[in-house]
Formats: C-alpha cells, sequence, structure tokens
C-alpha cells in the first residue's frame, strides 16, 4: 500500500459502526484482529466465517454489506462463495463474476485495494446490481497468501467515498486473516476428501482381495473355454467392455476377471450397482459432489469415477440409468473428464469400463429408453454370457466349487454331494442362474450334519417339483418372462410374501431384494405376507 494512502489513512476521522475509540488506533486494531483470530478458529465454512468476521467488523467500522470472491481458473470468473450483512443479492452467494470488466477482476491481477464510487454508467460489471440494491460505494481488496492470489474480499457502503478511506488500512489487514482462514480452508478439505478417498478405495481393495477367485470361479465352467480365452485377449487393451446376460449369471465375476487379467490389476476394482442407486443419487455416486450441492451434502463427496482413476469401474445394470444421467455418462466416456455435481472444475479420469446389463440394450435403444450414441460407445467389445439353464454341464463343477469355499469358512468336512442332491441340481432350471446356486449351495452346508451335502426342500423348495411352465419345456413354450413370473410367485409362496432377510425370496433366488422388488414391479408381482 502506497505512504500516501497511509497517511490519509492516519489523518482522516472514520465513523465506527460500534466502537467508542478511533478504529485505527493500535489498541482497537489489536482487538479487532484478536476477534478475528477468535473467529478463525471456530469457522472453516467460508459462508459462516464471513458473516462472523463481517459482524466482528461492523462493531469497529461501519460497512452495509460483504462478499467473498474466490477465482476459478477454469472458468476464468469469480464464484461469489458467502455474502454477509444482506439478505438476498443479484451478485450474492452462488452468483459468478467475469474476470474481464469487473471490479474484482482489476483489484486480482493488480493485487492492489481499489475504493471508488459505484457508477451503473462505467464498464464494472458490479456497479449496476449493487446501485440497484442501494450501495454507493466500493473497496474492493486481494486476499493473497504466499504469493499466491485467491480471489477478492468484497465491502460495500452505502455513503460516499471520502467517509472511507480511512478504513482502507484496516480492511485490508482483515482481508489477510480472510486470506489466510481460506487457505487453511482449502487444505483441510483437501485433506478430509484424500482421507475419504483413501478409505473408500481401502474398501475396494478389500473387496477386490476377498474377489480373488473370480478367474478360478470360471475355470470351473467348461461350457465357457471359448469365453475364457477370449478374455485374455479383450483384458490386455483398455477397449471399453459390455457383458450382457440375464441376472446372476457371472457378469461381475466376467468384468472382475477382465480386471485381474489387465494392466490395471494393482488399482481397485470400483463397482457400481446401477440398479440398487436412487435416481436421485445416482449423479453423485459416480461422479461425486462439492460442499452445498444439494440438501444434505455437508461435506465434499469423490465419486466413483474419481476413484477408479488409473484402474477399472465396472457400471453393473447400466440399462436402469436415467436418461438425463445416460447424457453425462457419454460425456465422461466421449472427454475422459467428470465434473462433481455443484462444481464448476472438469476433473480427468483414466479409466477402464466395464459395462453390464441383463436387458437388450439394442430393443432399449429402439424403445427409447437408452441413448443410441451411448449404446455404440459402450459396445466397442461385447460378451454375451448363457444362462445357467442353457450349461448344465456348468452346474455340478460350480456346486463343488462353492462347497469347498463355504466348507472351509465354516470349518466342515465335506466329502461331496449326495447323488440324489446332484440330480436335483442338474435337474433345477436355475432361473437366478449362478447366483441362485450359490445361495442353494452356501445355505445346504450351513444346514447339512453329514458327511455328504444333502439339498433338502428347505433349501430348494421346488427342487423336486419346478413349476409347470419349466419343468415340461417341451410341452408348453412359455416367454422367459412368464416363466421368471412364475417362479418368482412359487417362491413368494414357500416364503410367506417374505422378500428380503435370512428367510426371504430374494436370498433363495440370489439377489439383491432391492433387485427382486425392481423385478417384481416389472413383472406386476406382488407379495402377499401370508
Amino acid at each position: 500500500m502506497s505512504q500516501r494512502i497511509v497517511q490519509r489513512v492516519k489523518s482522516k476521522p472514520v465513523r465506527a459502526g460500534g466502537g467508542s475509540h478511533h478504529p485505527t488506533a493500535p489498541e482497537d486494531r489489536q482487538k479487532l484482529l484478536l476477534e478475528i483470530a477468535n473467529v478463525l478458529n471456530t469457522n472453516l465454512e467460508p459462508e459462516l466465517l464471513l458473516e462472523s468476521i463481517a459482524r466482528v467488523v461492523r462493531s469497529f467500522v461501519h460497512i452495509d454489506r460483504a462478499t467473498l470472491a474466490l477465482y476459478d481458473r477454469d472458468r476464468d470468473e469469480f464464484q461469489i462463495v458467502a455474502l454477509a450483512l444482506q439478505e438476498s443479492s443479484r451478485i450474492g452467494k452462488g452468483w459468478s463474476i467475469p474476470h474481464s470488466g469487473s471490479r474484482c477482476g482489476k483489484v486480482f491481477d493488480s493485487q492492489q485495494p481499489y475504493l471508488s464510487v459505484l457508477d451503473p454508467s462505467t464498464r464494472f460489471y458490479e456497479d449496476s446490481p449493487l446501485t440497484e440494491e442501494g450501495m454507493h460505494t466500493s473497496l474492493v481488496l486481494p486476499l493473497t497468501v504466499n504469493a499466491t492470489a485467491m480471489g477478492t474480499f468484497n465491502v460495500n457502503w452505502r455513503s460516499g467515498e471520502s467517509e472511507h478511506e480511512a478504513d482502507i488500512e484496516l480492511l485490508s489487514m482483515v482481508a489477510d486473516q480472510i486470506a489466510i482462514a481460506v487457505s487453511n480452508s482449502r487444505a483441510f478439505e483437501r485433506i478430509r476428501s484424500d482421507a475419504e478417498g483413501l478409505k473408500r478405495e481401502n474398501q475396494y481393495l478389500l473387496e477386490l482381495v476377498q474377489n480373488k477367485d473370480a478367474p478360478s470361479l470360471l475355470f470351473n465352467c467348461p461350457s465357457l473355454a471359448p469365453l475364457v480365452e477370449r478374455l485374455m485377449t479383450v483384458a490386455k487393451v483398455d477397449a471399453t467392455v459390455l457383458v450382457g446376460g440375464e441376472t446372476g449369471t457371472g457378469k461381475g465375476v466376467v468384468a472382475r476377471t477382465i480386471h485381474a487379467w489387465s494392466s490395471r490389476r494393482a488399482r481397485p476394482f470400483v463397482k457400481c450397482d446401477c440398479a440398487a442407486l436412487a435416481p436421485s443419487l445416482i449423479e453423485s455416486e459416480l461422479f461425486g459432489h462439492e460442499r452445498g450441492a444439494f440438501t444434505g451434502a455437508t461435506s465434499r463427496r469423490i465419486g466413483r469415477f474419481e476413484l477408479a482413476h488409473g484402474a477399472t469401474i465396472f457400471l453393473d445394470e447400466i440399462g436402469e440409468l436415467p436418461l438425463s444421467t445416460q447424457a453425462k455418462l457419454l460425456g465422461v466416456l466421449q472427454d475422459r473428464q467428470i465434473q462433481r455435481v455443484g462444481g464448476t472444475t472438469s476433473i480427468p479420469v483414466d479409466i477402464r469400463v466395464i459395462a453390464a446389463s441383463n436387458r437388450d440394450l439394442a430393443q432399449e435403444v429402439k424403445a427409447g429408453r437408452f441413448r443410441e450414441d451411448l449404446y455404440y460407445r459402450l459396445n466397442v467389445v461385447t460378451v454375451s454370457i448363457p444362462p445357467l439353464r442353457e450349461r448344465r454341464n456348468d452346474i455340478l463343477p460350480l456346486a463343488h466349487h462353492f462347497l469347498a469355499t463355504y466348507a472351509r469358512d465354516v470349518g466342515r468336512k465335506i466329502s461331496g454331494i449326495s447323488a440324489a442332491s446332484r440330480a436335483k441340481l442338474v435337474e433345477y432350471p436355475w432361473p437366478g442362474n449362478i447366483r441362485e446356486l450359490e445361495n442353494v449351495i452356501e445355505r445346504a452346508v450351513l444346514l447339512n450334519a453329514g458327511d455328504e451335502l444333502e439339498i433338502g426342500t428347505e433349501v430348494l423348495p421346488i427342487a423336486s417339483s419346478a413349476p409347470a411352465a419349466v419343468a415340461a419345456e417341451t410341452t408348453e413354450l412359455l416367454p422367459l418372462a412368464e416363466v421368471e413370473a412364475r417362479h418368482i410367485r412359487a417362491v413368494l409362496r414357500h416364503t410367506r410374501g417374505r422378500v428380503s432377510g435370512p428367510e426371504g425370496a430374494a436370498r433363495i433366488l440370489g439377489l439383491n431384494a432391492s433387485t427382486l422388488r425392481s423385478r417384481m414391479k416389472k413383472l406386476d408381482i406382488k407379495a402377499e405376507r401370508a
């Protein structure tokens, strides 16, 4: 600050809002800065911070309005992150101010305070709306820490310029304190964000370790030998893969296998079940959100695409995504950049995308429920998994694989599966596919008392009397949806209408409860409790 301004500050009296002493007196300045320091120790949220500081300043120097504007380099504009001493404004919180042609831009570039009367006829962006709100004078102060410019602290008065020249030095000290607070707040947010990212990444790594036998599961399926050879080739390149097949056929196993055989295997395998997310949360879950982006967003959250940076993201049941989210996902796949909900910064991501759906996406495109451009973007490499009923040779090898796994987990020695039970397993139509088979074997192991595994009716309730539509395929050919509906109804009758829980239909069918409810709604099935 020039000697001329400092001298004018020392020689001019200032109208104080609440203090009885001259606000530039050393004791008053020391008291003001001490009170501001106390505020900084209790607040990191910019809006609360500015409101508290403005009220402290107002007790020493009368001000009518204050805002905090932080510079966004990607957009080359200033974001108003806090407004104090005024209820609302055309350039209040959430509004942006252009770099060029604004008072904020002038001060940001010069790094010098700027005090002048507002004039709507000038080129400055802020003057017209502030004048309409009754403001007369503007003081804009730079926010700088360690030679890094972050934005501006803006103060306005309803009175004339000459009355506030003596306030510049004091308010510059306040701006310096605010700049330090903003810098600390950003550092704290980065640390918290990094900690959250590490925590969630560790969860995915743990899940990856717990599912390390995904490739071995495929090797237990003789009929999938050609598919395994193809996956070995696909895994070596970073092309997007679209996996198709009914629910429970092992689409997730295929996705994990591709990741495990790829060059990204040391990084997390990040899964997102699109069918299990509420429509209002899907974008936040995929792309993350900024603090204050919506009600309940109390802190910044890293999305799954950011967590998958350098790794693989698996979008399960992608056909369930709303069209609005499909459009944003298309942009991410094209540009390899994401933007958090409520954010303005584009974040580059290096990802391998594997998507899966139990729907025929080509038909979904024709029906207008799936974007054609997104379909072609995903449909680079296609992998189709047949249902288990078409792979009878895989049933017993998979059953023995699951038997070994769950017997080891519970510490039991079970030599094998009885002949009668093997016959039941092979004859059963498995509408829930591999997931249903796994759940049946797990339940049977828990209930088994002998050396051989017995599959009783309490585990496979209709194993010996499957619905006529399934058991008598040669006499009555029905649409797959009808077969599925009949089977779900039969299982619901067995569970007396219970969908979730240990004895619920979802567990018997090997489905998530939310997925089963979605299927029931689509098939117009009501769960009637007995």
